[in-house]
Parts: C-alpha cells; structure tokens; sequence
C-alpha cells in the first residue's frame, strides 16, 4: 500500500521594505517605522496606522537629514533629530558622514531644469 508522503510546508512569509534614504530592501523588522500623523512625520511603535515609511534601524548614516530630504522635504531635520534622539548613544551619526551628492542636498521641483532655463 503506498502512502502520500506529507507535502513539503512551505518557508513563512517574511515581509520587506525599502529604506527611503539608501534604497536598500530589508526584512521589515530591521527597520524604524515612521508615520505620518497630523501632517507631521516622526517615528512611531505599537499601533500602526496611517502612511509610513521605513528606515535602517541599525544604519546612522541613514539618519542623516540630507539623505532623508527626498523623502521628507523640509520635515527631514526634525526626522533626523527625532531618530537620532530615539537611538542610544551608540547610534549617534558621525557628523563628518558620509558626502551627500547634491542632487540629494538641494530640492527641487520635478520636471524643471536647475539653470533656469524651461522644457516646453
């Protein structure tokens, strides 16, 4: 008599996420979660709602409010702060870092050209 051998259960799920300041995709839980709430962006634990975004937990450079301006706009030096005060002080960023390209540094409306000049 043969019997089924039982089916193979398959690997869990694991969800991931993309830190919005290096790109890098990670297992969720290797992240800081932050919400924003009341227009006002900040990290956030226990219930999660509304619209998040992820950064490296483990990664100071990634704190760094030039690396999160494209994210965060002109929210991103109280995001930095607001990390760096969560992290202990092993986590502190060097604050020489990492050079941030310019592109990064300097915000600016999407479809226009920096020299003044206009597409049309």
């Amino acid at each position: 008599m043969l019997t089924a051998s039982p089916a193979p259960t398959p690997d869990r799920h694991t969800p991931e996420r993309t830190c919005v300041a290096c790109r890098r995709r990670r297992p969720q839980a290797e992240f800081t979660r932050l919400a924003r709430v009341g227009g006002v962006w900040g990290p956030q634990s226990g219930v999660r709602v509304g619209r998040g975004a992820y950064v490296c937990a483990d990664s100071p450079d990634c704190w760094q409010q030039g690396r999160l301006r494209r994210a965060f706009g002109a929210q991103a030096p109280a995001v930095s702060a607001a990390l760096v005060a969560r992290s202990g002080p092993e986590h502190r960023p060097d604050p020489s870092g990492p050079p941030v390209a310019a592109s990064e540094s300097t915000p600016h409306a999407p479809g226009r050209v920096r020299d003044g000049s206009h597409r049309r």
